[in-house]
Protein backbone atom coordinates (compact mmCIF):
# COMPACT_ATOMS: atom_id res chain seq x y z
CA UNK A 1 0.00 0.00 0.00
CA UNK A 2 2.71 2.33 0.76
CA UNK A 3 4.45 1.90 -2.44
CA UNK A 4 1.77 2.90 -4.11
CA UNK A 5 1.23 6.23 -2.21
CA UNK A 6 4.78 6.90 -2.67
CA UNK A 7 4.17 5.91 -6.57
CA UNK A 8 1.75 8.96 -6.76
CA UNK A 9 4.31 11.22 -4.68
CA UNK A 10 5.62 14.60 -6.89
CA UNK A 11 9.36 12.96 -7.22
CA UNK A 12 10.76 16.48 -5.03
CA UNK A 13 8.64 14.49 -2.06
CA UNK A 14 9.34 10.94 -2.98
CA UNK A 15 13.09 11.97 -3.14
CA UNK A 16 13.01 14.41 -0.44
CA UNK A 17 15.91 13.36 2.26
CA UNK A 18 15.20 11.65 4.99
CA UNK A 19 18.09 11.86 6.75
CA UNK A 20 20.96 14.43 7.13
CA UNK A 21 23.21 11.68 5.64
CA UNK A 22 21.27 12.25 2.26
CA UNK A 23 21.87 16.03 1.83
CA UNK A 24 23.00 17.50 -1.07
CA UNK A 25 25.10 20.35 -1.42
CA UNK A 26 24.54 21.81 2.08
CA UNK A 27 27.50 19.74 3.62
CA UNK A 28 28.56 23.21 5.90
CA UNK A 29 25.15 23.41 7.41
CA UNK A 30 24.51 19.66 7.57
CA UNK A 31 28.05 19.02 9.34
CA UNK A 32 27.39 21.98 12.04
CA UNK A 33 24.10 20.62 13.04
CA UNK A 34 24.61 17.30 13.13
CA UNK A 35 27.95 18.00 15.39
CA UNK A 36 25.80 20.33 17.69
CA UNK A 37 22.89 18.06 18.10
CA UNK A 38 24.80 14.97 18.57
CA UNK A 39 26.81 16.58 21.71
CA UNK A 40 23.68 18.09 23.61
CA UNK A 41 24.59 21.84 22.44
CA UNK A 42 21.86 22.53 20.51
CA UNK A 43 20.12 26.06 20.06
CA UNK A 44 16.86 26.81 20.90
CA UNK A 45 16.10 28.77 17.85
CA UNK A 46 17.67 28.53 14.53
CA UNK A 47 17.30 30.44 11.12
CA UNK A 48 17.66 28.73 8.10
CA UNK A 49 17.94 31.57 5.20
CA UNK A 50 18.90 31.00 1.83
CA UNK A 51 17.56 30.79 -2.19
CA UNK A 52 14.39 28.80 -2.85
CA UNK A 53 14.40 25.00 -3.06
CA UNK A 54 17.34 24.55 -1.95
CA UNK A 55 16.36 22.23 1.37
CA UNK A 56 15.56 24.57 3.96
CA UNK A 57 12.58 23.23 5.04
CA UNK A 58 13.61 20.07 4.38
CA UNK A 59 16.80 20.33 6.87
CA UNK A 60 14.22 22.00 9.48
CA UNK A 61 12.09 18.73 9.41
CA UNK A 62 15.34 16.27 9.81
CA UNK A 63 16.20 18.81 13.04
CA UNK A 64 13.49 18.12 14.55
CA UNK A 65 13.36 14.63 14.10
CA UNK A 66 17.48 14.56 15.26
CA UNK A 67 16.05 16.88 18.16
CA UNK A 68 13.42 13.67 19.08
CA UNK A 69 15.61 11.15 18.07
CA UNK A 70 13.35 10.05 15.59
CA UNK A 71 14.80 7.33 12.54
CA UNK A 72 14.49 8.05 8.58
CA UNK A 73 11.23 5.95 8.31
CA UNK A 74 9.46 8.24 10.97
CA UNK A 75 6.53 10.51 9.50
CA UNK A 76 6.58 14.08 10.75
CA UNK A 77 2.77 14.53 10.16
CA UNK A 78 2.39 11.58 12.66
CA UNK A 79 4.02 13.67 15.60
CA UNK A 80 1.39 16.49 16.94
CA UNK A 81 4.44 17.86 18.90
CA UNK A 82 6.45 18.73 15.43
CA UNK A 83 3.86 21.86 14.54
CA UNK A 84 4.38 23.47 10.80
CA UNK A 85 3.59 27.26 10.38
CA UNK A 86 3.62 29.06 7.12
CA UNK A 87 4.08 32.42 7.84
CA UNK A 88 2.52 33.81 5.04
CA UNK A 89 -0.94 32.83 6.20
CA UNK A 90 -0.59 33.20 9.44
CA UNK A 91 1.44 36.00 10.05
CA UNK A 92 -0.47 38.22 12.51
CA UNK A 93 -0.18 39.20 16.11
CA UNK A 94 -3.33 37.15 17.24
CA UNK A 95 -1.50 33.53 15.64
CA UNK A 96 1.64 34.56 17.13
CA UNK A 97 -0.18 35.08 20.80
CA UNK A 98 -1.80 31.78 20.65
CA UNK A 99 1.62 30.26 19.98
CA UNK A 100 3.02 31.97 23.11
CA UNK A 101 0.13 30.49 24.73
CA UNK A 102 0.61 27.17 23.55
CA UNK A 103 4.60 27.13 23.69
CA UNK A 104 3.98 26.22 27.68
CA UNK A 105 2.25 22.86 27.32
CA UNK A 106 4.46 20.43 27.20
CA UNK A 107 5.23 18.24 24.77
CA UNK A 108 2.41 15.02 24.04
CA UNK A 109 4.92 12.80 23.12
CA UNK A 110 8.64 13.40 22.09
CA UNK A 111 11.12 15.31 24.09
CA UNK A 112 10.81 18.74 22.41
CA UNK A 113 8.04 20.94 20.85
CA UNK A 114 9.37 21.99 17.53
CA UNK A 115 8.12 24.93 15.56
CA UNK A 116 8.73 25.25 12.13
CA UNK A 117 7.68 28.61 10.62
CA UNK A 118 8.56 28.68 6.88
CA UNK A 119 8.15 32.32 4.97
CA UNK A 120 9.04 33.89 8.77
CA UNK A 121 9.74 37.09 7.14
CA UNK A 122 6.02 37.43 5.96
CA UNK A 123 5.41 38.24 9.76
CA UNK A 124 4.27 41.66 10.68
CA UNK A 125 6.17 44.04 12.64
CA UNK A 126 3.49 43.55 16.02
CA UNK A 127 3.77 40.04 15.60
CA UNK A 128 7.75 40.20 15.90
CA UNK A 129 7.41 41.86 18.60
CA UNK A 130 5.30 39.09 19.79
CA UNK A 131 7.34 36.55 18.98
CA UNK A 132 10.44 38.09 20.43
CA UNK A 133 9.21 37.81 24.17
CA UNK A 134 9.17 34.24 23.62
CA UNK A 135 12.37 34.00 22.14
CA UNK A 136 13.73 36.09 25.19
CA UNK A 137 12.92 33.33 27.84
CA UNK A 138 11.79 29.96 25.69
CA UNK A 139 10.58 27.21 27.43
CA UNK A 140 13.14 24.40 27.74
CA UNK A 141 11.06 22.21 26.09
CA UNK A 142 10.65 24.18 22.93
CA UNK A 143 12.83 24.63 20.16
CA UNK A 144 12.16 27.24 16.99
CA UNK A 145 13.50 26.50 13.48
CA UNK A 146 12.77 29.73 11.08
CA UNK A 147 13.36 29.14 7.16
CA UNK A 148 13.01 32.20 4.66
CA UNK A 149 14.71 33.52 1.59
CA UNK A 150 14.60 37.19 2.79
CA UNK A 151 16.53 37.05 5.99
CA UNK A 152 17.11 40.85 5.62
CA UNK A 153 13.82 41.56 6.15
CA UNK A 154 13.99 40.22 9.88
CA UNK A 155 14.10 42.70 12.76
CA UNK A 156 17.51 42.64 13.80
CA UNK A 157 16.88 41.79 17.69
CA UNK A 158 15.32 38.37 15.79
CA UNK A 159 18.13 37.50 14.08
CA UNK A 160 20.53 38.08 17.25
CA UNK A 161 18.76 35.60 18.90
CA UNK A 162 18.53 32.75 16.71
CA UNK A 163 21.58 30.48 15.34
CA UNK A 164 21.68 31.60 11.73
CA UNK A 165 22.69 29.41 8.62
CA UNK A 166 22.98 30.57 5.29
CA UNK A 167 22.31 27.75 2.80
CA UNK A 168 23.59 28.27 -0.98
CA UNK A 169 22.85 27.32 -4.49
CA UNK A 170 23.33 23.88 -5.43
CA UNK A 171 25.94 23.49 -7.01
CA UNK A 172 25.85 22.29 -10.73
CA UNK A 173 27.81 18.90 -10.76
CA UNK A 174 26.36 17.39 -7.63
CA UNK A 175 22.43 18.58 -9.05
CA UNK A 176 23.50 16.77 -12.44
CA UNK A 177 24.95 13.59 -10.48
CA UNK A 178 21.53 13.99 -8.45
CA UNK A 179 19.19 14.10 -11.25
CA UNK A 180 21.09 11.47 -12.93
CA UNK A 181 20.54 9.07 -9.87
CA UNK A 182 16.67 9.87 -9.49
CA UNK A 183 16.28 9.72 -13.35
CA UNK A 184 17.71 6.15 -13.18
CA UNK A 185 15.59 5.19 -10.38
CA UNK A 186 12.44 6.34 -12.14
CA UNK A 187 13.52 4.63 -15.40
CA UNK A 188 13.80 8.18 -17.10
CA UNK A 189 14.99 8.27 -20.72
CA UNK A 190 17.41 11.29 -20.65
CA UNK A 191 21.10 12.12 -22.05
CA UNK A 192 23.42 14.25 -19.68
CA UNK A 193 23.06 16.86 -22.09
CA UNK A 194 19.74 16.97 -21.33
CA UNK A 195 20.49 17.13 -17.88
CA UNK A 196 22.73 19.45 -17.52
CA UNK A 197 20.55 21.70 -19.19
CA UNK A 198 18.17 21.27 -16.65
CA UNK A 199 20.85 22.06 -13.94
CA UNK A 200 20.94 25.54 -16.37
CA UNK A 201 17.27 26.17 -16.23
CA UNK A 202 16.95 25.56 -12.77
CA UNK A 203 19.50 28.00 -11.32
CA UNK A 204 20.69 25.84 -7.80
CA UNK A 205 17.39 24.66 -6.89
CA UNK A 206 16.87 21.33 -6.07
CA UNK A 207 12.83 21.45 -5.80
CA UNK A 208 12.61 23.05 -9.56
CA UNK A 209 15.15 20.63 -10.95
CA UNK A 210 13.08 18.08 -9.48
CA UNK A 211 9.59 19.51 -11.07
CA UNK A 212 11.04 19.46 -14.55
CA UNK A 213 12.43 16.38 -14.38
CA UNK A 214 8.99 15.05 -12.91
CA UNK A 215 7.35 17.34 -15.86
CA UNK A 216 9.22 16.00 -19.11
CA UNK A 217 9.35 11.68 -17.37
CA UNK A 218 6.35 11.69 -19.00
CA UNK A 219 7.34 12.31 -22.82
CA UNK A 220 7.79 9.46 -24.80
CA UNK A 221 10.94 8.26 -26.10
CA UNK A 222 14.05 9.36 -24.81
CA UNK A 223 14.79 12.90 -23.89
CA UNK A 224 17.53 15.08 -25.22
CA UNK A 225 18.15 18.87 -25.04
CA UNK A 226 16.05 19.73 -28.30
CA UNK A 227 12.99 17.92 -26.78
CA UNK A 228 13.63 19.76 -23.59
CA UNK A 229 14.04 22.77 -25.28
CA UNK A 230 10.80 22.99 -26.94
CA UNK A 231 8.75 21.46 -23.66
CA UNK A 232 9.97 24.56 -21.78
CA UNK A 233 9.98 27.27 -23.97
CA UNK A 234 13.49 27.74 -24.28
CA UNK A 235 14.65 29.93 -27.63
CA UNK A 236 17.43 29.61 -30.28
CA UNK A 237 20.21 31.23 -29.34
CA UNK A 238 19.83 33.24 -33.09
CA UNK A 239 16.77 34.78 -32.27
CA UNK A 240 17.79 36.55 -28.98
CA UNK A 241 21.16 37.53 -31.15
CA UNK A 242 18.48 38.78 -33.14
CA UNK A 243 16.74 41.19 -30.55
CA UNK A 244 20.17 42.46 -29.50
CA UNK A 245 21.04 43.72 -32.59
CA UNK A 246 18.02 45.26 -33.02
CA UNK A 247 18.51 46.70 -29.76
CA UNK A 248 21.61 48.19 -30.62
CA UNK A 249 20.48 49.46 -33.77
CA UNK A 250 17.91 51.51 -31.23
CA UNK A 251 15.39 49.88 -33.17
CA UNK A 252 12.62 49.78 -30.88
CA UNK A 253 9.70 48.44 -33.27
CA UNK A 254 11.98 45.64 -34.25
CA UNK A 255 13.12 44.86 -31.02
CA UNK A 256 9.09 45.13 -29.61
CA UNK A 257 7.65 43.03 -32.85
CA UNK A 258 10.44 39.85 -32.63
CA UNK A 259 9.58 39.70 -28.91
CA UNK A 260 6.14 39.59 -29.95
CA UNK A 261 6.88 37.12 -32.64
CA UNK A 262 7.85 34.76 -29.61
CA UNK A 263 5.22 35.24 -26.95
CA UNK A 264 2.62 34.32 -30.20
CA UNK A 265 4.90 30.57 -30.54
CA UNK A 266 4.17 30.44 -26.54
CA UNK A 267 7.67 31.94 -25.21
CA UNK A 268 7.34 32.42 -21.55
CA UNK A 269 8.58 36.16 -20.38
CA UNK A 270 10.32 34.96 -17.37
CA UNK A 271 12.15 32.11 -18.81
CA UNK A 272 12.68 34.05 -21.50
CA UNK A 273 14.60 36.87 -19.78
CA UNK A 274 16.65 34.40 -17.88
CA UNK A 275 17.76 33.18 -21.04
CA UNK A 276 18.74 36.39 -21.90
CA UNK A 277 20.52 37.06 -19.34
CA UNK A 278 22.44 33.57 -18.84
CA UNK A 279 23.87 34.61 -22.64
CA UNK A 280 24.90 37.98 -21.73
CA UNK A 281 26.68 36.38 -18.91
CA UNK A 282 28.64 33.74 -21.43
CA UNK A 283 29.51 36.63 -23.76
CA UNK A 284 30.91 38.55 -21.24
CA UNK A 285 32.79 35.42 -19.55
CA UNK A 286 34.22 34.96 -22.76
CA UNK A 287 35.56 38.17 -23.31
CA UNK A 288 35.25 37.94 -26.92
CA UNK A 289 32.59 40.94 -27.54
CA UNK A 290 33.43 44.58 -28.06
CA UNK A 291 29.95 44.80 -26.88
CA UNK A 292 30.32 45.04 -22.71
CA UNK A 293 28.64 48.09 -22.68
CA UNK A 294 25.81 47.08 -24.27
CA UNK A 295 25.51 44.20 -22.49
CA UNK A 296 25.97 45.11 -19.37
CA UNK A 297 22.97 48.14 -19.86
CA UNK A 298 20.87 45.69 -21.19
CA UNK A 299 21.52 43.54 -18.29
CA UNK A 300 20.37 46.08 -15.85
CA UNK A 301 16.82 46.55 -17.88
CA UNK A 302 16.28 43.16 -17.81
CA UNK A 303 17.11 42.54 -13.99
CA UNK A 304 14.57 45.69 -13.75
CA UNK A 305 11.62 43.82 -15.75
CA UNK A 306 12.59 40.30 -14.07
CA UNK A 307 11.82 42.27 -10.86
CA UNK A 308 8.67 43.85 -12.21
CA UNK A 309 7.36 40.84 -13.65
CA UNK A 310 6.50 39.16 -10.13
CA UNK A 311 3.90 42.03 -9.61
CA UNK A 312 2.32 42.23 -12.98
CA UNK A 313 -0.89 40.42 -15.03
CA UNK A 314 1.97 41.49 -18.20
CA UNK A 315 4.72 40.10 -17.71
CA UNK A 316 5.40 40.09 -22.03
CA UNK A 317 4.53 43.89 -21.36
CA UNK A 318 7.60 44.09 -18.89
CA UNK A 319 10.35 42.51 -20.98
CA UNK A 320 8.86 44.40 -23.99
CA UNK A 321 9.42 47.57 -21.89
CA UNK A 322 12.78 46.85 -20.12
CA UNK A 323 14.46 46.10 -23.97
CA UNK A 324 12.77 49.22 -25.31
CA UNK A 325 14.36 50.86 -22.39
CA UNK A 326 17.43 49.68 -23.18
CA UNK A 327 17.52 50.27 -26.60
CA UNK A 328 16.33 54.01 -25.74
CA UNK A 329 18.97 54.25 -22.63
CA UNK A 330 21.72 53.87 -25.62
CA UNK A 331 20.32 56.34 -27.97
CA UNK A 332 19.90 58.95 -25.09
CA UNK A 333 21.35 59.66 -21.94
CA UNK A 334 19.51 58.32 -19.26
CA UNK A 335 21.55 60.37 -16.51
CA UNK A 336 19.49 62.31 -14.08
CA UNK A 337 22.35 64.21 -11.90
CA UNK A 338 21.37 67.38 -10.77
CA UNK A 339 24.23 69.78 -11.75
CA UNK A 340 25.16 68.54 -15.30
CA UNK A 341 20.91 69.84 -15.96
CA UNK A 342 21.29 72.81 -14.26
CA UNK A 343 24.66 73.38 -16.20
CA UNK A 344 22.57 72.89 -19.20
CA UNK A 345 19.32 75.28 -18.42
CA UNK A 346 22.10 78.30 -17.40
CA UNK A 347 23.84 78.25 -20.62
CA UNK A 348 19.84 78.11 -22.72
CA UNK A 349 17.66 79.62 -19.96
CA UNK A 350 14.76 80.23 -23.00
CA UNK A 351 15.22 76.55 -23.77
CA UNK A 352 12.29 73.79 -23.27
CA UNK A 353 13.55 70.60 -22.11
CA UNK A 354 11.32 67.81 -23.97
CA UNK A 355 10.64 64.50 -23.79
CA UNK A 356 13.32 61.81 -24.49
CA UNK A 357 13.66 60.90 -28.14
CA UNK A 358 12.59 63.94 -29.45
CA UNK A 359 16.60 65.47 -29.91
CA UNK A 360 19.49 62.07 -29.27
CA UNK A 361 21.16 64.82 -26.62
CA UNK A 362 18.20 65.48 -24.60
CA UNK A 363 18.14 64.33 -21.12
CA UNK A 364 14.96 62.17 -19.39
CA UNK A 365 12.74 64.81 -18.35
CA UNK A 366 9.23 65.82 -18.37
CA UNK A 367 8.28 69.00 -21.05
CA UNK A 368 8.88 72.44 -18.86
CA UNK A 369 7.54 74.90 -19.68
CA UNK A 370 10.20 77.66 -18.37
CA UNK A 371 9.76 80.97 -16.92
CA UNK A 372 13.27 81.38 -15.05
CA UNK A 373 16.22 79.52 -14.73
CA UNK A 374 15.63 79.23 -10.98
CA UNK A 375 12.03 78.44 -11.49
CA UNK A 376 13.56 75.50 -13.55
CA UNK A 377 16.10 74.54 -11.34
CA UNK A 378 13.26 74.46 -8.71
CA UNK A 379 11.26 72.26 -10.30
CA UNK A 380 14.03 70.07 -10.73
CA UNK A 381 14.63 69.56 -7.70
CA UNK A 382 10.79 69.22 -6.81
CA UNK A 383 10.95 66.11 -9.27
CA UNK A 384 14.09 64.62 -7.80
CA UNK A 385 12.44 64.37 -4.63
CA UNK A 386 9.04 62.74 -6.14
CA UNK A 387 11.39 60.13 -7.62
CA UNK A 388 13.25 59.40 -4.30
CA UNK A 389 9.71 58.76 -3.13
CA UNK A 390 7.89 57.35 -5.91
CA UNK A 391 9.15 56.05 -8.88
CA UNK A 392 6.04 55.25 -10.38
CA UNK A 393 4.69 58.99 -10.11
CA UNK A 394 7.83 60.24 -11.12
CA UNK A 395 7.32 58.11 -14.48
CA UNK A 396 3.80 59.84 -14.82
CA UNK A 397 5.19 63.01 -14.57
CA UNK A 398 7.88 62.51 -16.84
CA UNK A 399 5.50 61.54 -19.95
CA UNK A 400 3.12 64.85 -18.84
CA UNK A 401 4.05 68.76 -19.35
CA UNK A 402 4.39 70.55 -16.36
CA UNK A 403 4.45 74.53 -15.39
CA UNK A 404 4.29 76.46 -11.81
CA UNK A 405 2.51 79.98 -11.39
CA UNK A 406 3.09 81.45 -8.25
CA UNK A 407 1.36 78.71 -5.64
CA UNK A 408 -0.05 76.62 -8.03
CA UNK A 409 1.60 73.51 -10.29
CA UNK A 410 0.33 72.84 -13.46
CA UNK A 411 0.32 69.38 -14.92
CA UNK A 412 -0.66 68.63 -17.89
CA UNK A 413 -1.15 64.72 -19.12
CA UNK A 414 -1.52 63.35 -22.77
CA UNK A 415 -3.35 60.01 -21.28
CA UNK A 416 -6.51 59.98 -18.96
CA UNK A 417 -4.72 57.26 -16.45
CA UNK A 418 -2.04 59.47 -16.19
CA UNK A 419 -4.22 62.42 -14.99
CA UNK A 420 -6.00 59.64 -12.72
CA UNK A 421 -2.99 58.75 -11.10
CA UNK A 422 -1.78 62.20 -10.48
CA UNK A 423 -5.03 62.76 -9.06
CA UNK A 424 -4.85 60.02 -6.65
CA UNK A 425 -4.66 61.61 -2.74
CA UNK A 426 -1.60 60.26 -1.80
CA UNK A 427 0.06 61.44 -4.74
CA UNK A 428 -1.53 65.22 -5.00
CA UNK A 429 -0.08 65.18 -1.37
CA UNK A 430 3.25 63.79 -2.28
CA UNK A 431 3.65 66.39 -4.80
CA UNK A 432 1.90 69.32 -3.33
CA UNK A 433 4.95 68.12 -0.63
CA UNK A 434 7.70 68.03 -2.60
CA UNK A 435 7.03 71.55 -4.43
CA UNK A 436 6.29 73.04 -1.23
CA UNK A 437 9.53 71.89 0.15
CA UNK A 438 11.61 72.99 -2.56
CA UNK A 439 9.82 76.50 -2.58
CA UNK A 440 9.68 77.34 0.59
CA UNK A 441 5.51 78.05 0.51
CA UNK A 442 2.47 75.81 0.10
CA UNK A 443 1.52 74.57 -3.27
CA UNK A 444 -1.70 73.56 -5.73
CA UNK A 445 -2.06 70.78 -7.68
CA UNK A 446 -3.68 71.46 -10.59
CA UNK A 447 -4.41 68.36 -12.89
CA UNK A 448 -5.75 68.90 -16.78
CA UNK A 449 -5.86 66.15 -19.69
CA UNK A 450 -4.48 67.57 -23.08
CA UNK A 451 -4.12 64.63 -25.72
CA UNK A 452 -1.12 65.56 -28.22
CA UNK A 453 -2.87 64.93 -31.33
CA UNK A 454 0.77 64.56 -33.56
CA UNK A 455 3.29 62.16 -31.93
CA UNK A 456 6.20 61.47 -33.41
CA UNK A 457 7.26 57.40 -33.66
CA UNK A 458 10.17 58.10 -30.78
CA UNK A 459 8.08 60.12 -28.89
CA UNK A 460 5.22 57.48 -29.09
CA UNK A 461 7.37 55.02 -27.53
CA UNK A 462 8.91 57.20 -24.88
CA UNK A 463 5.33 57.82 -23.94
CA UNK A 464 4.87 53.89 -24.17
CA UNK A 465 7.75 53.20 -21.73
CA UNK A 466 6.65 55.99 -19.29
CA UNK A 467 3.20 54.80 -19.30
CA UNK A 468 3.68 51.24 -18.95
CA UNK A 469 6.46 52.03 -15.93
CA UNK A 470 3.36 54.04 -14.38
CA UNK A 471 1.23 51.34 -14.63
CA UNK A 472 3.51 48.62 -13.23
CA UNK A 473 5.43 50.49 -10.47
CA UNK A 474 8.75 50.35 -12.36
CA UNK A 475 11.74 52.29 -11.26
CA UNK A 476 13.36 54.47 -13.78
CA UNK A 477 16.70 53.55 -13.41
CA UNK A 478 19.84 55.95 -13.69
CA UNK A 479 22.68 55.43 -16.33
Amino acid sequence: MREVILSNLALYRKYRSAEFAQVVGQEHVVGTLTNAISSGKHSHAYLLTGPRGVGKTTIARLIAKQLNGLGKDDVIADYLDIIEIDGASNRGIDEIRSLREKVQVLPARLEYKVYIIDEVHMLTTPAFNALLKTLEEPPAHVVFIFATTEAHKLPATIISRTQRFDFRSIPPAAMTKHLRYIAKQEKIDIDDNALELITTISRGGFRDAINLLDQISTLDGPITVDILANFTGLQDTSRIEQIFDASKSHDINKVVSLLQDLFNIGADASLLTQQMLDHIQALLLEGKTHDSAFLIQTAENLHWAQANMRHSSLPQLVLQVGLARSSQSLLAPTSFKLAPELEQIKSTPSRVISPVGTHPASPILPTIVPSSVKQEEQLIKSLSVIKNHNNSLYAVLMGSEMSVNGTEIRVKCRFSFHKDRVSEAHNTSLVEKAFSKVYGHSMHLVTELVPTPNHTTENATQDLVSSAMAILGGEVIDG
